[in-house]
């Protein structure tokens, strides 16, 4: 076995419950495995446990860990790192160095590796993670997948024998989701790699991985082949899995045999005689509310940059309205995101807020960037939500963290909850302030688990009902099928298209293009025969 874990389980010195209690997991080499489960379930302290980074002191550990047959405390953390080499959910956590070949190289580099033996490596880890030609880059040019990517490929330049992964496609979009995955699947079967990842988006990766186990308060309650798991843990959004589109719609159809497989669904439902209408007349949503942000012409060139990040971008979003903004990875969203809130100036080009000139306008604004922990900054929740906030009552904050599902800790230092949580926080500071007409937020689901996904799901359709209007960047694209009025695809800094979820989603050309996956039920309409559909839901509208 490369991993053994028998009977661990442990407890931080500043809390009175095991985090992890009795774990036993055993990986034999070249197994490929996903480790799922809700956020503060013990994920990331399994893999502390495993990689032996739990601080002296920090916790207390008992039962034994094996690494390829040796006890890992009786190792130092450079010898665990050489046998599992770990990537860790934020790639900035491990990235320091300042060009991305100095960061691919600098383990080899240490170990004192002739500079020829090194250039080589470098070349051959860049290359299979798709950053060739990016040698000589800023690491803080690149995106938060790219910065994924470079994590991976400064790990690989060591060959360890067991690959730990901690939530690595996180930040990416489909087609890098895709792209990274087929990298692993790669690595298993090629490099002959143990591949261990720890991941909330089970949705996307469930056809990747052959066994599947899901821990739930410090223990695993399922481990096994994972087609079998929908069927055998029930409830699965109580474990925080997020379960692929085909699962969903077969709970909902009631099929006996439940899989995460487009084509076996298909098959499930022509065996259970269901019977669907080709073509149903679906209600058009127009909105003719007043325009609340428009960008005329927008450009934007970072400083010392030879090519524009933006070209000319126009675009008009209505009042009460949610708006997704989607693309590849390094297509310019966050860029577009920093210009308007205020944190950049366009190049060329105006944003008008109500009508009026942006910059005239910002207290309008509420903006969460992508690393939402950065902007908690007091000492409790009931104050980062009144922070500079003289206008909100007792009343409206005690519903607002009733709405938050924060009441409980509204006492707590709010860098002390989960992740879930904080970004809850975050996002309820932004609508305590009654003059936030227009919210911008930047991945505000990166990370979350399907208990969480459903409670911030259900705090922009609240914001959306009182009027506010939401612009948001995003790669899941399950999410914005199910919220979006509009959709706006980037590429390379330009448009290539706007419109509703489903006439963005449905072409596939388009899709393709803008570096987007195709969503399941897509793919399983045209196989039952009925007209394009991108939804569970949209599925169930045809259903007789």
């Amino acid at each position: 076995m490369i991993l053994e874990i028998r009977d661990l389980s442990c407890r931080y010195v500043s809390r009175r419950k095991d985090t992890l209690s009795h774990v036993d997991l055993s990986l034999a080499e070249g197994e490929m495995v996903l480790i799922a489960g809700r956020s503060g379930c013990g994920k990331s302290t399994l893999i502390k446990s495993i990689t032996g980074l739990l601080e002296p002191g920090e916790a207390r550990l008992t039962g034994t860990i094996s690494l390829d047959g040796r006890d890992v405390t009786e190792m130092s953390a450079e010898d665990i790192g050489l046998l599992a080499g770990t990537v860790y959910q934020t790639p900035d956590d491990q990235l320091f160095a300042m060009t991305v070949a100095d960061e691919v190289g600098f383990a080899l580099e240490n170990r004192g590796e002739d500079p020829s033996v090194i250039r080589e490596e470098v070349r051959r880890a860049l290359e299979k993670t798709g950053l060739s030609g990016m040698e000589a880059r800023s690491i803080h040019a690149l995106s938060g997948g790219q910065r994924q990517r470079l994590a991976l490929a400064s790990i690989l330049v060591t060959h360890p024998k067991l690959l730990i992964l901690d939530e690595p496609v996180s930040q990416m979009n489909p087609k890098g989701v895709k792209d990274f995955l087929e990298l692993l699947v790669s690595l298993n079967r090629e490099d002959h790699m143990t591949i261990l990842v720890v991941e909330h988006r089970v949705n996307e990766l469930a056809r990747y991985f052959p066994r599947l186990c899901c821990m739930y308060e410090g223990r695993f309650i399922y481990d096994g082949a994972t087609e079998g798991a929908w069927t055998a843990l029930g409830d699965t959004e109580a474990y925080g899995l997020r379960e692929p589109q085909a699962v969903k719609l077969g709970r909902l159809l009631h099929l006996p045999y439940l899989s995460g497989h487009v084509k076996e669904t298909a098959e499930e439902i022509r065996k259970s005689g269901i019977s669907f209408a080709p073509h149903i007349l679906r209600e058009k949503k127009e909105s003719h509310a007043p325009v609340v942000l428009e960008g005329r012409d927008l450009h934007y060139r970072y400083q010392g940059a030879e090519k524009e990040t933006l070209h000319g971008l126009s675009f008009a979003i209505r009042k009460g309205t949610i708006n997704a903004l989607m693309g590849f990875n390094g297509a310019g969203k966050s860029t577009l995101m920093n210009l308007l809130s205020g944190l950049d100036t366009p190049t060329s080009g105006e944003i008008l807020l109500l009508g009026k000139p942006a910059e005239k306008q910002r207290h309008h604004i509420g903006y969460m960037r992508q690393e939402a922990d950065l902007m908690l900054l007091t000492d409790s929740v009931i104050d980062e939500l009144t922070w500079n906030n003289k206008t909100i009552t007792e009343e409206e904050l005690d519903r607002l963290l009733r709405r938050l599902h924060v009441r409980h800790y509204c006492h707590d230092f709010p860098l002390a909850l989960s992740k879930g949580q904080r970004l809850r926080v975050v996002f309820g500071a932004l609508l305590a302030r009654k003059d936030n007409d227009l919210l911008l937020l930047d991945e505000p689901t990166t990370g979350q688990d399907q208990k969480s996904l459903s409670d911030i799901k259900a705090l922009l359709l609240y914001a959306a009902s009182e009027g506010r209007t939401i612009f948001f960047c995003t790669h899941d694209i399950e999410l914005a099928g199910e919220l979006a009025d509009q959709v706006f695809l980037l590429k390379e800094g330009r448009f290539l298209a706007s419109g509703t979820p489903h006439t963005i989603f449905s072409d596939t050309k388009l899709m393709e293009e803008g570096g987007l996956a195709l969503p399941p039920m897509l793919t399983l309409s045209e196989m039952l025969g009925i007209e394009p559909c991108i939804s569970v839901k949209e599925v169930m509208d045809h259903v007789l």
